[in-house]
């Protein structure tokens, strides 16, 4: 099964729209494994998915990001390595086979770097063990204008750069979109173009973005880290955000 279908299977399962990023601040490393095991214990019947970014990428090692993916995969959840890979293929191809012998069911790339001898390779290799490559479209901080949001010329027209991210994520047969939830109407543009393919949304509560909006503009999962790992409550805030975005 395709990532695309098994991530729409977790989250109907689950009824839950969340992907769980596991931002844990790395104040007592020797602890992280324990609080991300434990998180994923409170949440565990709320999110569909876990994501996991250099907060623990970094600090942790082979065993105890497997220990994490394994718990997520025993639980029913989706696994989202979030690297934003940026490189040549080698380098690329190399990362991805550690991610995907930990268990990782997809990966987040940037598209900036090109297809040729960058993401192609990767994104083949990723299809080939039915693995997910999301590619970033337009991020949910302020600065995003100054890069997603640039104008530029193609063969006499003027678009944004996300405009070419789009087009890209299309042609390379991309298995989902990184669109902030910060920006329901870039959302809504992005969903009007790619039609099928899943939108992540990053950026809400903390950073302002309305989760309502975010899904009725188009948005398929919504990204939340913060607004549930640094609640008094894990458990009750990851049931209360389900319940208002499902």
């Amino acid at each position: 099964m395709a990532f695309p279908e098994r991530i729409k299977k977790a989250s109907i399962e689950k009824g839950s729209r969340i992907v769980l990023g596991l931002d844990l601040k790395p104040d007592q490393p020797e602890n992280l494994l324990t609080k991300a095991l434990e998180i994923l214990d409170k949440v565990k019947d709320d999110v569909c998915g876990i994501k996991v970014n250099l907060h623990l990428i970094i600090p942790l090692g082979f065993r105890e990001l497997k220990a994490i993916v394994d718990r997520a995969h025993n639980f029913g959840l989706i696994s989202i390595a979030d690297l934003k890979l940026n490189d040549i293929s080698s380098t690329n191809i190399v990362a991805t086979s550690i991610l995907w012998d930990i268990g990782f069911d997809a990966v987040i790339c940037n598209p900036f770097v090109g297809f040729e001898e960058a993401l192609g390779p990767c994104i083949e290799s990723a299809h080939l063990l039915g693995k997910g490559v999301l590619t970033l479209t337009y991020m949910s901080h302020r600065g995003a204008v100054e890069g997603y949001g640039l104008d530029i010329l193609i063969e006499g027209k003027t678009l944004k750069m996300y405009d070419l991210f789009i087009e890209r994520a299309i042609r390379w047969n991309v298995d989902g979109l990184i669109v902030g939830a910060t920006n329901p109407s870039i959302i809504k543009y992005v969903k009007d173009k790619v039609k099928t393919i899943p939108i992540f949304s990053p950026g809400v509560f903390v950073q302002g973005g309305d989760p309502k909006e975010a899904v009725r503009a188009g948005s398929d999962y919504l990204i939340i880290a913060r607004a549930i790992i640094e609640s008094n409550d894990i458990k009750k805030s990851a049931k209360e955000i389900k319940n208002i975005t499902w």
